[in-house]
């Protein structure tokens, strides 16, 4: 994954709250997502889990567990994945 980080930091005012955007905190980058029953969280990228409890609405993921101190990155995000029992290509 590469991340570029922007110049000047993001408040939770600017709205850098938003499924897909990818959030740094503690050096550490966050992807806003939505599961299927429509709740949103924080997943962090550095090892996967959940960092928040599910919100109904992006506000209150905002407003409950955003920080002043976040940055809205840039991140290229490479997921690669196999279907089903297929041997690895080299």
């Amino acid at each position: 994954m590469e991340i570029e980080y922007k110049n000047s930091v993001k408040d939770i005012s600017e709205g850098i709250y938003k499924v897909g955007n990818v959030i740094s905190r503690f050096g550490s980058p966050f992807l806003v997502a939505r599961d299927d029953a429509g709740f949103y969280c924080l997943v962090d990228l550095s090892n996967g889990r959940i960092f928040t409890p599910r919100c109904a609405t992006l506000k209150i993921l905002a407003e409950g567990y955003g920080s002043v101190g976040d940055k809205l990155v840039k991140a290229n995000l490479i997921v690669d994945y196999k279907l089903g029992d297929a041997e690895d290509e080299d």
